[in-house]
């Protein structure tokens, strides 16, 4: 049984020959449908992005630095009542740093 036929020549010069006589003009209908496909083109945010967006917005709202908190360490220092923990500063960085590993 043969699902090829021999002369595979004939087949590519018939397509050859339908795609040029096909007219080069488009009638009016196929060219509404092409521009309402253009400006249909839609962009659709989803709500993870949408969350991040309102939480990147809310992030910047918030100062860098807290000014009563960095006032009240300064006076601290100046009257010599400020205790650095050393202990406290290191379990901290070390938290910081496996977090930070952690995540990458």
């Amino acid at each position: 049984m043969e699902i090829t036929p021999k002369n595979q020549t004939d087949m590519i010069e018939a397509y050859v020959n339908q795609v040029q006589a096909k007219p080069k003009t488009e009638d009016a209908v196929e060219k509404d449908v092409r521009q309402q496909a253009i400006t249909a083109d839609t962009v659709v945010i989803s709500d993870t992005a949408k969350r991040i967006q309102e939480a990147r917005s809310q992030l910047e709202s918030i100062p860098d630095s807290r000014p009563e908190k960095v006032a009240e360490i300064k006076r601290r220092i100046e009257d010599g009542t400020y205790q650095v923990e050393p202990d406290k500063i290191a379990d901290k960085m070390i938290r910081e740093s496996l977090l930070n590993d952690l995540f990458k």
